[in-house]
């Protein structure tokens, strides 16, 4: 038997794959008649050496191959350097002086013919099924008639032919049940479905399920939470993100906007939400570098924008420094003055100086500002019922309370709302039974005569 080396090309997710067709290919001349060769096997020589330029030592595989399997998967058809490697293979075809044999060959798994890439498709390389019973076979038999080219070689030619069946069956076995199980990769398709399923959480206010949804989202990709998560989509992310916001679990929210931050490092809408969901735990450090970070990217983002007004206002706030929280307030609604929501915080933030009257007027010009928009949400009731609080307005008060009712928000949408109720009803003198009087109309109503 001729000396072999057999390059296969692969997408490192298809690496079982891969074990299937070099483990084929020793089952018809064994290990040590043929080398088998890819960048992932874990073969000794079959892989790349520790310390080695992985990008040297694919060159010189392609290069010396006497023929290369090119893996077409639904993932390595996504991938650009398998596209690479058999542009390196056809150069160093080009190149060599034995051009007899069959130096590229493109062998495709669960794909259409459309799905190959098109340098592949309009080339003369012919594409075998890999996932097709005898093509497999027809290609296992060309390795041994290209392999035992010398008629003193006939037994182990007859020997290699006898086998190709079993192997042609091994392989179409292994290779399927290792496509089966292989993660997903991020197609559009693939994330758009994973989006709807998430947004179908959102929509039914069903946030506490967000766990079960993301554990089977990371069995998809063939991820752990214990060996690392990695970036998937922005998308995903981001959406899990909010659910976990929702659901009050606002460590793995802030991981989620972490990963979602790696793939858009710049973007200061992920940093914004990501320094909520730090301030959300308590972390006020880790907030802290968030805030400084955005500050470094658009030095008015503080003024121009009223969430990231409110991230770092709240981050002063929270340290009871109500002064500095105060002066980011007024300096952003200012520049807003349309923002209902930083008047909300303004008129708070007078509240905690001491400033009622001064909390009175700000909420006075909030209410204008409601009363002009269009479309109402909880939120907006929630604004507007603080502000009737403050100027007296009981009966208003509890007609928002109703309107935020019926808006059917989450708990810890709720919350949210009963914990804007706590901070502002002590600044006005409310005593214990009082605010517990608040709470009970908040969430329950007046009670009926």
């Amino acid at each position: 038997m001729s000396p072999a080396t057999i390059f296969i090309s692969h997408t490192h997710t298809d690496q079982a794959v891969a074990d299937a067709v070099r483990n084929a290919i020793f089952e018809l001349f064994g290990r040590e008649s043929v080398t088998v060769t890819y960048s992932t096997s874990r073969e000794l020589g079959g892989g790349v050496p520790i310390g080695e330029d992985w990008f040297r030592w694919i060159g010189e595989q392609v290069h010396k191959a006497s023929v290369t399997l090119v893996l077409l998967t639904p993932t390595s058809v996504q991938k650009p350097w398998v596209l690479w490697e058999a542009g390196a293979v056809y150069g160093a075809a080009l190149t060599s002086e034995d051009s007899t044999l069959r130096r590229v060959r493109p062998l495709a798994f669960q794909i259409g013919m459309d799905d190959i890439p098109s340098p592949l498709r309009s080339s003369h390389a012919q594409v075998a099924r890999g996932d097709q019973y005898e093509d497999i076979k027809q290609l296992l038999d060309e390795f041994v008639s290209d392999f035992f080219s010398d008629v003193n070689e006939k037994a182990g030619f007859i020997r290699a032919a006898q086998r190709v069946p079993v192997a042609a069956k091994s392989l179409l076995e292994t290779a399927s049940e290792a496509l089966r199980t292989s993660p997903l990769i991020p197609t559009e398709p693939i994330v758009n479905e994973w989006c709807t399923r998430l947004d179908n959480l959102t929509e039914h206010h069903r946030h506490s399920e967000v766990r079960q949804l993301h554990e089977w989202l990371l069995v998809a990709f063939g991820q752990s939470k214990e060996n690392g998560l990695k970036p998937i989509d922005i998308r995903l992310h981001r959406r899990l993100a909010q659910l976990y916001m929702a659901s009050a679990h606002y460590i793995e929210a802030a991981q989620q906007f972490e990963l979602a931050r790696r793939l858009s490092p710049r973007d200061i809408f992920v940093m914004r939400s990501l320094g909520q969901a730090y301030l959300a735990q308590g972390n006020y450090p880790d907030a802290a570098r968030v805030i400084s970070e955005i500050e470094k990217l658009d030095p008015r983002a503080f003024i121009k924008n009223a969430e990231c007004a409110a991230l770092k206002g709240r981050w002063h706030r929270e340290q009871n420094q109500h002064t500095e929280a105060h002066d980011i307030y007024a300096k952003a609604f200012q520049e807003n003055s349309d923002s209902y929501y930083l008047g909300d915080l303004l008129a708070v933030a007078k509240l905690q100086l001491g400033d009622r009257h001064g909390a009175a007027d700000i909420y006075r010009r909030t209410l204008s500002i409601i009363e002009r928009l269009p479309d109402r949400n909880f939120w907006i009731y929630a604004t507007a019922a603080n502000a009737a609080i403050v100027n007296g307005d009981r009966t208003g008060a509890i007609e928002y309370f109703s309107s935020i009712r019926d808006d059917n928000p989450s708990e810890a949408d709720m919350q949210s709302i009963e914990g804007g109720l706590i901070r502002i009803l002590p600044l006005l003198g409310t005593t214990t039974e009082e605010l517990a009087e608040w709470k009970s109309l908040l969430h329950e109503g007046p009670a009926e005569a």
